[in-house]
This record gives structure tokens, sequence and C-alpha cells, in this order.
């Protein structure tokens, strides 16, 4: 009877050793594996000028910060919502855990051939260098330094795709504005509506005021709305070079086109076209090389005809 509570006293003990056994190496484990949050993040934000993007494929999106503004590739200005998404997206983003090791070489290989390289530059100097890429699926996102292993990685409380912001296109980072005009530097507005020349107008200076050639009756508060409609149209969205075809558009010519040009004598033109599809978002072409996607408000206010203004 003694020699059985003694065997069970002793299997209790064996039991109650292998369990702390457990937990101490769960501890010890769990402690090797804590990731560094800050990993992929800078010392501060503020000293960054220069952001490069660089796909293995295709055209590289450099945002660089000069004269008080972000500039893309050089070529046009920055969407400034789209600087501030990048620059949250930099900041609140963090490991969460390290991909598993017995696919960290493929989940790599992945990302450098699909992937994108970031630099991040104060002035001439690289502070920060590593690659973003995604699972196919398009739900998971991982961060790998030069040198290191990759992350699986999360902005904490929301579910995102975080690699999207890093695989826009570099027109997709384009200031949406559409005309750089104000009412200072506004010298003349021509509006051609190609099937109904009767509707065609045009606003220049006259003498003291803002007026319409032809029609000194024009309704002041109408034309000034216009005015205003027109200098603040935004694109919904910038068409990537060979994303739709465009040659039947082109063919039918536009709609109407608005002409504009600043006291340096500056032309912006915009050709608006009827929408190919019932419901489809009308479509427009500035100065006969860049498409973009218009909402229909945004048609409308601008699509104003010469008897609109009429009193």
């Amino acid at each position: 009877m003694q020699e059985n509570r003694n065997i069970r006293l002793l299997i209790l003990l064996g039991v109650s050793i292998l369990v702390l056994m457990f937990l101490l190496y769960i501890s010890t484990n769990t402690s090797s594996t804590s990731v560094d949050k800050q990993l992929f993040k800078v010392d501060d934000q503020t000293n960054i000028s220069k952001v490069v993007i660089k796909p293995v494929v295709g055209e590289p999106v450099e945002l660089h910060f000069a004269n008080g503004k972000w500039r893309v590739n050089n070529v046009f200005d920055a969407d400034q919502q789209m600087i501030k998404i990048l620059f949250a997206t930099l900041l609140q983003t963090e490991p969460r855990r390290e991909v598993a090791a017995s696919i960290q070489d493929s989940v790599s290989n992945h990302i450098k051939n699909t992937g994108r390289e970031i630099q991040l530059y104060d002035g001439e100097n690289l502070v920060k260098q590593f690659w973003v890429g995604g699972n196919n699926r398009k739900t998971e996102t991982y961060f790998q330094m030069p040198d290191g292993v990759p992350y699986v990685v999360q902005i904490p409380g929301y579910r995102l795709y975080i690699a999207s912001v890093f695989e826009l296109p570099a027109i997709e980072w384009r200031d949406k504005w559409i005309f750089n005009f104000n009412w200072q530097n506004f010298k003349s507005l021509t509006a051609t509506f190609h099937n109904q020349q009767k509707e065609d107008f045009a606003i220049a200076m006259q003498q003291t005021f803002i007026g319409i050639s032809g029609m000194p009756e024009a309704d002041t508060a109408k034309l000034n709305n216009y005015l205003d409609a027109v200098s603040l149209v935004q694109a919904n969205r910038f068409i990537v070079k060979g994303e739709l075809p465009l040659d039947s558009l082109i063919k039918a010519g536009p709609e109407f086109s608005i002409q504009i040009t600043d006291i340096a004598n500056r032309n912006y033109v915009l050709e608006v076209y009827l929408p190919t599809q019932k419901g489809a978002e009308p479509l427009a072409r500035l100065n006969e090389e860049t498409w973009l996607v218009l909402s229909r408000a945004n048609r409308e206010a601008i699509g104003r005809k010469r008897t609109y203004f009429g009193k």
C-alpha cells in the first residue's frame, strides 16, 4: 500500500518536473524570438527628404522633397495625401513575427523577385534600406532588411495589406489637381463643344473684371462658381499607360475641351470624353498625353455650356 503511494508521488513529481521544464522552454523560446518593433523605422521622419521605391521590373518611384514640396520622379508634384499615407505607414508598421524558419528562404526569394526595395534618405545619406513584399493572396505583408530574415508585419489594430502602398506606380503618386491656376495667375479660359459650336465660349479679363466674350449680361455668380469648379477640379485617378484601350475614344473625339492660359502664357488643355458604357465614369486627357478618370459630378461642374451663363 505504502509502496503504491510512493510510486504515485514519484510519478506526480516527475510530471511536475516535466511541466516546469516545458514552461521554462516556452519562456526561453519566446524571449529569444521577441522582435524589435523599431527594426524598420527611422529615428526621426522629419529628416527624410527622399524615398525611393524600386521594383524588380519597371519604373522606380522617387519621391523627393525640395523647395517646400514633394515631387514624383522630378516630373510632377506629389499628392500630399499620399505622402501622408506613406509616412503614416512607415511610422506605424511594425514586425509581428519572423516568417517560419521552414519557409524563410522561399519567402525571401519571393520578396526579392516580386517586391520592392525601399530606400530612405536624409539629404544624400541613406538612413534605412529594406525590402517589402506580400503573399500571392495579398493578405500578408513582409518586410526584410538586406541581410536579415523576412518578418510578417502589421499595423496594430488593423487588418491591411500594407505592401499595397509601395506597389503603386509613379502616376498614382501624382497630385490629383488638374489645373494649376488661381485668381492671381488666371488669364483666360476657352471652352469648345465639338458637336455644339454655338455653346462655345471664352472667359477673359475685360478691363477690371472677368467676363464672357460677347456676353455682357452673363450671370456673374454662375461665372464665378464655374471658375471655382474648374480651378478646383481633381482627377479621381490617373490611368496607367496600356491600362485601357483608348484608340476608339481618340478617334471619336472629345465631347468638349477646356483650355486654360495663365499670366505666364502657359496652356493647359483638358479634353473630356463621353463614357464608354452606361454608368461608367467619364475619361479625360490632359495636354494630349495624360489620361485620367473624372467623377460625374466634376464632369458636370466643368461641362457648363454658354447658355448656362445667361440671366
